[in-house]
Order: C-alpha cells, then structure tokens, then sequence
C-alpha cells in the first residue's frame, strides 16, 4: 500500500475528440429560432386569422357546420351545445 497514486488517464487535453458525424453543422439556436417562426407564421395564418370571404376562423365554422348538420336552426327548440363544440 502506498500513499502515491497512479494516474492511468492516457488521454492528452490536446486531442479533438474524433467526430463521426459529416454532415453540415448547424446551430441549434440558429434551427430553432427559424424553426419556431415557420411554426408560429403557420399556426397564425390557418388558425388566428379569420378568413376574408365569411370572418369565421376555422373553429367556428367547424361549429357552425355541425350545428347546421345535427339540426340546430333557429326555428328549433333549445338545445344544448355540448354535442357540436365537443
């Protein structure tokens, strides 16, 4: 037993760890911040804004829609609306 102790790291801080990767490098920050503006112009332009030919986001005539085929007309009795938003 002695008190030295021996280092068997052969590694040098020299060395480049040996990539095995080769295609193109990209930044992650770079790919999410243009990821993330194609994602958000996307959700804005098919789902917050309402449509010029009727003002209706795409929501609300989905409900509309299933109102008008289950029935729902202003002639009717009352109905609840669980059925068409769900």
């Amino acid at each position: 037993m002695t008190d030295e102790t021996q280092n068997t790291d052969t590694s040098s801080d020299d060395e480049k760890p040996i990539s095995i990767y080769h295609g193109p490098s990209v930044s992650i920050t770079k790919e999410l911040k243009t990821s993330y503006l194609d994602y958000a112009m996307s959700v804005i332009v098919s789902r917050a804004i309402p449509d010029l030919r009727d003002g209706l986001k795409p929501v609300h005539r989905r409900i509309l829609y299933a109102m008008h085929d289950s029935g729902n007309t202003h002639d009717k009795g009352y109905r609840k609306s669980a059925r068409p938003v769900g």
